[in-house]
Order: structure tokens, then C-alpha cells, then sequence
């Protein structure tokens, strides 16, 4: 999904939202990259994860997948193919490398990340993530599309209050990247990719930054 909105100062911010996982997606999202062909593109994941997905490209290896991200590819399986490492995030990393363009990740570093979720959750809020497995894995989404999947799920797997908190600060931390671009960096031809289950809670804040829409294009 791509969508456009329109800063108070005219500005304006390109997104793709995409679920992670999902090939279609992926391939959504190259598609666009090969149309637009951005200067710069600023993508939902930690810079070293951006590091990491670069090794990968150049070197593949098998990646160790925990229980829930499991039961997450089981669920979305339903909407097509699904991979690992995430072929939103693939795409715009290999996007970058192929053509020298600028990719920087919005996502808490894993200091920050780490400070963050010593600070909300508690050893009663891990305890009771790790027995919810079975809920989660035959739990009804309610779902008729992979973006209100990745919601849905996003909304189940953290109502437990300390996760929650932790993508509160997240996508607040991915706005602030966001909005230091538009002041220091910015370029018309950018693009800004989103899992979207962070979606919702970055459009929210950036409104309230006075960027309006979003418009899908």
C-alpha cells in the first residue's frame, strides 16, 4: 500500500506499508522502488538490522525463528507465500545496494531497544507471553486481508501492557527519524517503508505533526 501525505510546510511524505512476511508484498514493493527509484529510503528495522540484511544479501544463512514469529507465518500463510528475512525489508535493503542509494533503518538501535523493554516489561509480562502460544497459533483474527492480519495480531500478541508500551516508544522513536529527515535530509524523491503494523500508530503521530492524509496512490 502506498500512500502520500502532505506536511503544513508542503513537504511531502511517501509511504509503503507492507506486512512483513508476505512475498506478494515484497514484490509490491520492488515494483514501486523500479517506478519511483528513490534517492533515499528509510525503512521500519534497527540500522544494524539494515547492516545485517546487507551480509545476508551477500552471503545467505538460515535464520533461527522464535515460536511466535512460527505461529505468525502459519497465520499469514493464508494471504500467500510467505519468507524470511521479510521481503519488504529484503527489497528495500537489495534496492539500495543495487543502485547506491542511501538506506537508513528508523528502528530503536538494540541499546535503545534494550533500555526500553527493561524499562515496561516485567517478569510477570514474559511469563504470561510465553503461555499464550497455544491462544495466539488457534486464536480468530477476524480477518479478510493481510494488513487487518498484521493488525489484529500486532493488537492480540501485545495486550499485554509492557509489550504495548515498548511499540508505543517505537513508533514514536521511528517519527522522530522521520521528522528529523524532512528537516535535514529531505528529498522529494525518497520513500519510507513501514510494517504495517506500526502503520497506524506512524500516521497518527505524524498528523499530529500537521503532515495530513494519508492519500492512496
Amino acid at each position: 500500500m502506498f500512500v502520500k501525505l502532505m506536511c503544513q510546510d508542503s513537504r511531502m511524505i511517501n509511504i509503503f506499508s507492507g506486512v512483513k512476511g508476505l512475498v506478494s508484498h515484497g514484490n509490491e514493493l520492488r515494483s514501486l522502488l523500479d517506478t519511483t527509484r528513490p534517492e533515499i529510503v528509510l525503512v521500519s528495522i534497527s540500522p544494524p538490522e539494515v547492516d545485517g540484511l546487507k551480509m545476508f544479501l551477500k552471503s545467505p544463512f538460515e535464520m533461527n525463528l522464535s515460536d511466535y514469529e512460527i505461529i505468525y507465518g502459519v497465520r499469514l500463510a493464508k494471504y500467500g507465500e510467505v519468507m524470511t528475512p521479510p521481503p519488504i525489508y529484503i527489497e528495500a535493503v537489495k534496492y539500495s545496494v543495487d543502485n547506491a542509494k542511501e538506506i537508513a533503518g528508523i528502528d530503536m538501535d538494540e541499546e535503545k531497544y534494550g533500555e526500553t523493554y527493561i524499562k515496561h516489561v516485567k517478569g510477570s509480562h514474559l511469563i504470561r507471553h510465553s503461555i499464550r502460544k497455544k491462544r495466539v497459533l488457534n486464536a480468530d483474527y477476524h480477518d479478510t486481508t493481510p494488513y487487518e492480519f498484521a493488525e489484529a495480531w500486532n493488537s492480540r500478541v501485545n495486550s499485554i501492557k509492557g509489550l504495548s508500551l515498548v511499540d508505543i516508544e517505537r513508533a514514536e522513536d521511528m517519527v522522530g527519524k522521520i521528522t528529523e529527515f524532512l528537516h535535514e535530509k529531505y528529498t522529494t524523491d525518497h520513500l519510507i517503508v513501514i510494517d504495517h503494523e506500526f502503520y497506524k500508530p506512524v500516521i497518527t503521530r505524524l498528523n499530529a505533526k500537521g503532515c495530513m492524509g494519508p492519500a492512496t496512490v
